[in-house]
Formats: structure tokens, sequence, C-alpha cells
């Protein structure tokens, strides 16, 4: 065939050749480019099932359009009635050739594997599996980018027949214990990807043999560890490879989405998604934490100022590949403190500090930097900005890009150039960063004044998306607490996140409220974990992603996923008192009280009366039987948020529960009362309802707070105090009504639609 002219495409050279098919390298005469071209062998062309898959192959990879997928450009047919595929043709080497020189350095096997995930997540939220996923069905083109070949297998994952066995296809090494008996969903994918990464990095597969002793070690062997074939294989990855190897496809990641969060995660230099870096371990290799810059003889104004420098170089260097950066909130920790550098970077678990002053004097600006070696105690680097105050933004581009350069070769790979997160106006980043301040308090009356200072932020610069994606915030922070009707908290929430993503679609911050609001007001799981998992795709270093991921896994049963992500947020920022409460939730959650407790212990370390510590002890307590401990939390609690709905809600349940009823029943009053000048939560009166033994009221405040769209029925399914209800005809009813997804459903999705 080498040679010949089939339409307008020149056969120049055999590229493959499989059981199947035949691949040539061809020239395009009409458009002058090269191509390839995939024909059935000739004794499959007459094997109608052959055909059909074969025409299925390529409607389903064309109907992808993604980096990581083969573009495919047409299907036709030769004068003998021959079909063939037209693809592009790309310079490089199939992964099987370059295994063929031995295991990968481990940074380009994480790469790899990451491309093969982003393109089998398309794949998937198209609604297809590949089934064949192998180093022979993977380019690695001369630029490094892999493309993901043959659809030859593809099905679709909603397929009427999905839940019939279905012939056995795939390659027996790669295939999981599911696709071996017919039941493959896109789980079975990740399988693949494993034994490929698992291949990536030691060189060999894990399951080897003849065909029969391959599966037998699929469906019943011990998969021998990859670091005891390679001595540089951390734990962090082992922890992937074995998760993508599950035996059981519930104890693996779930979506190709999640398996890429962790290993954006590992990439960035965010550390393991399955542990956590604490006082006296080594730090993460590459890690740096910018401490607020000294604001020298200038007012409040210039504070305000000086803190919006520091954050936005918190921001730039976030973006560096392989350093890990600690977060805003853990950071400002130490403003107006005098520690020794030392000190600071083995709370922060850091290596490499960067800390600064500001001069403001009229118009002029002077900015000193320095950055120094935590574990050695030297300078590495210093500089003086004298510049005008217009040129700030100019000034805090070129301290990142230098801090970047001191790192470029331990980070091994050229620095991208950095995107900056604000166009504009240095008013307005002080009015925002004072509003996040008073936002990350976590009560309704520090929301309000946050949101005074975002909304001023927004009236100086009204380009200023992270203020619109502040205020977003408060609202639904606002309507979870019970303060303000939950359905216009959540649609003004949507409303205002969506501007924010209009000004700047990267804005992690905005997909996250974007994803609460679905998954409060819409009980949307799906488009919520679709929405999560994109912001972290966008800022992996974002803590707020990952925490609020944590909630959503969560709610759907997942404890031990919801925990890893708990400990990749606490790395981030390990000096949040909220992600350090979530920690205890979730211990709550699961029934692990002792660990709650010592959990807690550490919240009020870093703020003795954090009210969702407080409230967490209590709920503690109840489960304990310990009702006048519980009633002293709960109490300290209602008074540290300035008596929320919420937690009046929980301190009246434990007045029922330790036989005060009387004393309950005089905050369903107080409630009462207040209902005739303002919403009340629905939520809290169930409670205390439910505390009394009064199940009929529960239930229809119960039924009030799902028409109300109240943020806690994402809850119901976990949440200990509903249990007396759970097995009533009612609250089940109310569970299929919010369609709560079980620890054994996936939580997956269709397109991003917004």
């Amino acid at each position: 065939m080498i040679g010949q002219t089939i339409a307008h495409y020149q056969i120049q050279e055999l590229l493959a050749e499989g059981a199947m098919g035949v691949v040539y390298k061809a020239r395009d005469l009409n458009l002058e480019r090269f191509v390839a071209i995939k024909f059935l062998k000739p004794q499959r062309s007459a094997d109608d099932a052959a055909m059909g898959r074969f025409i299925h192959e390529a409607k389903a990879a064309s109907s992808l359009d993604h980096p990581n997928v083969c573009t495919i450009y047409e299907i036709e047919k030769d004068a003998d009635g021959r079909f063939f595929i037209v693809m592009a043709y790309y310079e490089g080497e199939t992964l099987r050739r370059k295994l063929g020189h031995g295991p990968l350095l481990i940074e380009d096997a994480l790469r790899h594997t990451v491309d093969i995930a982003q393109g089998l997540a398309k794949a998937h939220r198209h609604g297809l599996i590949h089934r064949d996923i192998k180093p022979e069905n993977v380019i690695v083109t001369t630029e490094g980018v892999v493309k993901i070949l043959d659809f030859g297998l593809v099905k679709l994952s909603r397929d009427p027949a999905r839940s019939k066995r279905e012939a056995v296809v795939g390659t027996v090494g790669y295939m999981s214990p599911e696709q071996i008996e017919g039941r493959a969903d896109h789980r079975s994918d990740l399988w693949s990807l494993g034994v490929v990464f698992y291949e990536m990095v030691t060189g060999r597969r894990p399951f080897v043999g003849t065909p029969s002793q391959v599966i037998e070690a699929i469906a019943h062997g011990d998969i021998p560890r990859a670091s005891e074939l390679r001595h540089d294989i951390s734990d962090e990855i082992e922890q992937v490879i074995i998760r993508c190897l599950a035996r059981n496809p519930v104890e693996r990641y779930q979506r190709a989405e999640e398996l890429l969060a962790h290993l954006h995660a590992l990439r960035h230099g965010v550390g393991s998604p399955t542990s956590i870096q604490v006082p006296g371990v080594s730090p993460a290799p590459m890690a740096i934490a910018v401490l607020p810059f000294t604001n020298v003889g200038g007012g409040e104004e210039a504070e305000y100022f000086s803190d919006g420098l520091t954050d936005e170089l918190i921001h730039l260097l976030s973006q560096l590949k392989g350093l890990r950066v600690v977060s805003h909130t853990s950071a400002f920790e130490f403003k107006g403190k005098s520690q020794d550098v030392r000190t600071i970077a083995e709370r922060l678990n850091v290596n490499t500090v960067l800390e600064g002053s500001v001069r403001q004097s009229g118009h002029k600006l002077r900015v000193m930097v320095q950055l120094t070696d935590a574990v050695h105690g030297y300078h590495l680097w210093s500089q003086k900005y004298d510049h005008e105050m217009k040129d700030v933004f100019a000034i805090q581009e070129d301290i990142a890009v230098s801090v970047a350069g001191m790192f470029e070769k331990k980070l091994k790979a050229e620095v991208a150039p950095l995107r900056p997160r604000y166009t504009g106006n240095v008013d307005a980043h002080g009015l925002y960063l004072k509003g996040r301040y008073y936002w990350g308090l976590r009560i309704p009356e520090a929301s309000r004044k946050g949101m005074q200072c975002f909304e001023q932020a927004i009236a100086v610069d009204p380009m200023c998306a992270p203020a619109y994606a502040g205020l977003a915030d408060c609202f639904v922070s606002l309507g979870f607490w019970g303060v303000m009707p939950p359905s216009e908290a959540w649609a003004r929430g949507r409303e205002l996140a969506l501007k924010a993503r209009e000004i700047d679609p990267y804005l992690a911050e905005a997909e996250i409220v974007l994803a609460k609001c679905f998954l409060f007001n819409n009980s949307d799981w799906r488009q919520s974990e679709e929405l999560v998992l994109h912001a972290i795709e966008l800022d992996p270093v974002f803590s707020g992603s990952h925490f609020f991921y944590s909630i959503l896994l969560l709610q759907s049963g997942r404890h031990e996923s919801a925990l890893l992500e708990l400990r990749t947020a606490r790395q981030l920022d390990p000096l949040s008192s909220s992600i350090c409460t979530g920690i205890a939730w979730a211990h709550y959650y699961a029934g692990n009280y002792e660990l709650a407790i010592e959990q807690c212990g550490k919240v009020f370390d870093l703020a003795a009366d954090y009210v969702e510590g407080l409230a967490c002890m209590g709920l503690v307590a109840i489960r304990q039987g310990e009702f006048e401990t519980a009633l002293s939390w709960l109490e300290r609690g209602v008074a540290s948020s300035g008596n929320s709905p919420l937690g009046m809600g929980f301190l009246g349940y434990a007045y029922a529960l330790a036989g005060r009823p009387a004393d309950a029943r005089v905050i369903l009053m107080q409630f009462k009362d207040v209902a005739k000048q303002r919403y009340v939560s629905t939520i809290a009166p169930a409670l205390i309802h439910i505390g009394l033994g009064e199940e009929q009221e529960a239930l229809e405040w119960l039924d009030k707070a799902y028409q109300g769209r109240d943020a806690f029925l994402a809850y119901a399914k976990i949440f200990p105090p509903f249990d007396p209800l759970r097995e009533t005809p009612k609250f089940q009813e109310l569970l299929g009504k919010l369609a709560l997804a079980s620890s054994e459903e996936q939580l997956t999705s269709e397109v991003l639609a917004l």
C-alpha cells in the first residue's frame, strides 16, 4: 500500500500494526500536511462486528475536542469500499517505546499521568469509557504532550444494557477485576491508568505471567509495592497507585477529576493527599511562607496596602509548580508579631521565608524585601525598590519573578509567566483584604462587616473580581447560618459569583461559591463536584477548594476521601481554625469522638472561642451522654456567635436532652417572636423538637426547611441528631427529594453547564 494515493492521501510509511488494524503515515495532498490513516485489516473488513467497532471508534473519538485525545479529521471509503479513519499525525513515540528504555523520571511519569487523566476526564464527561488504556495506546509527542489513541473499544457509560454482563474486551494486563467479569464502568479506566502509572515509575507491570496467571493475580494476588522496586518513589505516589488499583471500585478514585486533584497537588509540592506534615517532621521540599510586609510609618490605608502587596505575592508564587506556598490565613497569623524566622518556619513547615517592609510618602513608595533560608539562617536574596505608587503592580510582579528565578533551577523547569490576580486598584484591594479578614471570623456580625468592605471595594473598582467572590461567599454564609432566607442568599451569591467569573474566569473562589449554591440550593451534588474539581484545576493550592470538597465528600458518606482533602487543605493553610475544625467535624460524623475532641483542642490553641469548635465539642458531648458538659460548650458557642440561630438550635436541642424542656421551649418562643420581624432558621426549631421527642413537629419544620432550601439539609444523611427520625417514612421521603448520594454511589457529572 505504501506509495499508493487513496482519495487525496498519499501513503508514505507503516506506523503500527495490530490484531485489528494497520496505521500508515500519509500526506494530505490538499492541505499539504501529514496525517495518520487507519485501515481495518483485509481479513477483518468482512466482519460486520469489527466494522461496527471501527466506525464507532471514529465517531467516539471525534466527539472529543481535547488536547490529550487524538484528533479525528474524517472517516472515508476507498475505491474498494473499505472504510478508513484519518487522524492527526504526531511526531513522537508511543509510551510503550519510551518504556523500552526503562522506567521514566518521576516528574515525567506524573506529567504523563496527568495528561492521560485529563483526556479520560473529558471522555467520561461525554459518557465514554475507553476500556483499553495501555502504553501502546498512548503517544508522547516531541513536545512532551500525551495523546490517547485507539477508541475502538469505547462504550457508552449510560448504555441501557450497562447493568448486564457483556463480552470481555481489553488487554489482560491492564484490565480491572470488574472488566474481566464484563462489567466495566469509567472507574475501570482509572484502574488501567494506575497500571500504566505503576509501569512508568517501575519499568514493569504489577501483574505478570500467562494470561490465566495475570487474571488470577488481578482478582486475588498481592500487588508488589512500587517503592520496593524503586527507592525514590514517595509514599504520596505509592498511595495514589494503591488507590487506583483498589479491587473494589468504590475504594478507587470515583472520577478522573478526583485523581487529577491529587496529582496536581503532588506536582505543585502540596505533598501527600494521605498524610500531613507536623512539627518535628522535615519540611516539604520547596516550601515558602510570605510573611505580612511591615508598614513603616504609614497609617491605616498604608497598612492595607502593605497587606495587599503580601497577598498578591502569595497568589503569584502559588502559580509555581513544585513550590508549596503557605496560604494567606496562616501567613497573616504572624502579622505584627516579632518572632524568629526559624520558629515561624517550623510552625508553618517551610524552609524559606520572604519578608519585607513598605514605606509610603505621598506618591513615593519604598519596598524592601529579603528571602531567607530558614533552615540554615542565611539570606538568599534581597532588593530595594524606590518607585511611584502607580508602579506598585510592576513591583510585586518583579519581586515574584525574582523569587521564582531563585527557585527555577531547583524546580527543574522553566518558570512560566505569572498571572496577576488584580488589574488594578490599590484601595479596592485593601478593602477586599479587610473584608476577607471579617469573613474569616465565621460569625454573622463579622460577615456583615465583611460585606460592607467588599461592597466598598466594588464601588472603588467595579472590576475587582475577588471582591464580588468575597461578597458572594458572605451571602452564602449568612444563608447557611440561618440569618437570612437561604433561597435569597443562594440567588444573590450565585449572581455575584457569576459576575466574578465573568471578570476573571480563572478565579477559583468564584467556582467554590457556585459549587455551594448548587449543593445547598439545588441539591445538585454532581454539578457541585464538577465545579469544585474545576476550582482545584484552576488553582490547586487554594485551600478553600480542598476544604469545600471535603464537605461534599463527607455529606455523601465518603469519610476517608474527605479526610484526605482536609489534610491537603491543612498543609496549605496550617493555621486555619476553619480547616482545623473541619477535621474535627469529620471525626464527629464518623463516630470517632475521642479524635474529634483531640482535634478541637488544636482548634482552641489557634482560637480559644472559635464558634464552630465550640459547637462540635457540644455535639460530641451529647453523643457521649455528657449533657452538662455539652451545655457548657454550647452556651459559650451561642455567646461567641452573637446568638446565631443555628447555635441557639443546638443549645435548645441540648437543653431538651439534658432534662430541661422548659429552657428548650423558651428558645422556641424566642424564635417565634423574632420570626415576626425577620427570617429565622427552620432547622433550629426542628432540632429542638427532636430533642423534645416531638417527631411530628420536627418533621413539619424539616419540610419547611426543604421548601426554603435550608443548607443544613445537605447533612441530613449523616447528621447524628436526625437519627430518631431516620426510619420514619417522611424522613425517608425527604432524603429521596434531596437525592443524596450514598457512599457506594459515584458522584459523576455531565458537562459543566454554566
